[in-house]
């Protein structure tokens, strides 16, 4: 198997969006939580699919000579359950880490001059 590159980007959302309920990302879990293997294993592929190709167009866009290919659903189909679950854990472990907020804040100023207020 290929390495494998993925992020989550503003395309890769609204994309992975539309897998779910009145385009609620935030249900992405309940779409996985179905019972019926094939449609899980289906938008399993899916999300794997996305996100790397994000990543593909990310690259691609940033530098004109990039040439990975994006994975396609026949490569995955080749994989084993195993094989094909550690690739989700990769893409959902990118998912989650991407969408992580993070603020930067300036360290605060112990000797800043105290605030007038005129009346």
């Amino acid at each position: 198997m290929r390495e494998v590159h993925f992020i989550r980007s503003v395309w890769a959302e609204r994309q992975l969006s539309k897998l779910c309920p009145n385009n609620n990302i935030s249900k992405l879990d309940e779409v996985l939580a179905t019972e019926d293997f094939d449609k899980q294993i289906s938008t399993i592929e899916r999300i794997i699919i996305i996100l790397n190709e994000a990543y593909c167009r990310k690259e691609k866009f940033l530098n004109p000579n990039f040439d990975e290919k994006p994975i396609t659903i026949e490569e995955l189909d080749c994989l084993t359950e195993d094989e094909l679950m550690e690739l989700s854990n990769k893409a959902f472990e990118s998912f989650s880490n991407d969408g992580k907020v993070e603020i930067e804040t300036e360290p605060k100023n112990e000797k800043a001059e105290p605030m007038t207020e005129s009346i």
